[in-house]
């Protein structure tokens, strides 16, 4: 009789977290990463948004400008 050992890996398959990138596989899931980058795009747009108004409005009446 042999001594033979069996070995069983349980493999998570590819395609559980494919959309997240290698550095950040074991903080978020598919889903979680999903909305985390909806937040941040959500995030990038306002602030988008916020400078180009706070420029537009800069360009028409200026403000914290030395008084004199």
């Amino acid at each position: 009789m042999t001594d033979q050992a069996t070995v069983v890996q349980s493999v998570e398959p590819k395609w559980a977290n494919d959309k997240v990138p290698a550095p950040w596989n074991q903080v978020f899931t598919n889903d979680e990463w999903l909305m985390h980058d909806i937040v941040v795009k959500t995030v990038y747009g306002f602030l988008v948004i916020a400078i180009v108004a706070h420029t537009l409005t800069w360009l028409w009446q200026p403000w914290l400008l030395a008084v004199e």
